[in-house]
């Protein structure tokens, strides 16, 4: 399925159980975010593997892939669902940030590096 098939078909969905009354831009912003922290949850006490393969107590291990994949379906569902309500292309909107995030964050000054933008500019 492609990203337009996709947003056409959640619409449909939406649609055919007349949901569009429920769905403002406010009510999908506050679901998109629960929705993001369900996703968030699961990885909630776990540890990065570590180097020596060593395991950490239980309850530690990375969560199931199933679980990852429902609540990421969640939280793209929510995502087309508010910006639908919003009136916003989710397309468009994620390729002006990205030329803006290159403009703030150049190669020449980021390159292998987790600093804000504003360390950055302090290291020149």
């Amino acid at each position: 399925m492609t990203f337009d098939e996709l947003r056409e078909a959640v619409a449909q969905f939406v649609a055919e159980r007349d949901w569009a009354q429920f769905h403002t831009p406010k009510n999908m912003a506050i679901c998109l975010s629960v929705e993001a922290s369900e996703l968030l949850e699961l990885y909630m006490w776990t540890r990065d593997p570590r180097p020596d393969g060593e395991k950490g107590p239980p309850g530690t291990e990375a969560p199931r892939i199933e679980r990852v994949k429902e609540e990421l379906g969640d939280v793209m569902l929510s995502l087309l669902n508010f910006c639908a309500a919003a009136g916003l292309d989710p397309i468009a909107a994620a390729a002006e940030k990205l030329e803006r995030t290159k403009a703030k964050y150049p190669v020449r000054l980021c390159k292998g590096k987790a600093l804000k933008s504003t360390a950055l500019k302090n290291e020149n």
